[in-house]
């Protein structure tokens, strides 16, 4: 068993942007296959990149706020209780260009 408590995880930077922080609950090789489970927020006017995995699918689950993601050139407004799924090769960026913080869940599976 593993018990994680969110408010005793340090706050690091994602790894597309270190402005934006995140915290961990899950590590790359404690369960396999698993790369991360994390959760993020974005404050008003940080992005990530576009950028893709070409060896990871990542799920994002908004929490509260809105985000603005692009994938394969496509915008999507996500907001509260929405998942999306990125698959590999997909290529994706996040954002916040509204006014509130948006704060999501996400994790990524290896497929090699």
């Amino acid at each position: 068993m593993k018990l994680v408590r969110t408010k005793e995880l340090l706050e690091i930077g994602v790894s597309h942007n270190a402005e934006i922080k995140k915290k961990v609950f899950i590590e790359r090789g404690e369960i396999p296959q698993l790369m991360m489970f994390a959760s993020a927020t974005f404050k008003p006017g940080q992005e990530v990149e576009l950028h893709k995995h070409d060896t990871m699918f990542e799920v994002f689950k908004i929490i509260y706020g809105k985000a603005k993601f692009i994938v394969n050139n496509e915008t999507i407004i996500l907001s509260a209780g929405d998942c999306i799924t990125i698959e590999p090769g997909e290529v994706h960026a996040q954002s916040n260009p509204f006014k509130e913080d948006v704060h999501w869940n996400y994790f990524g599976i290896a497929t090699d």
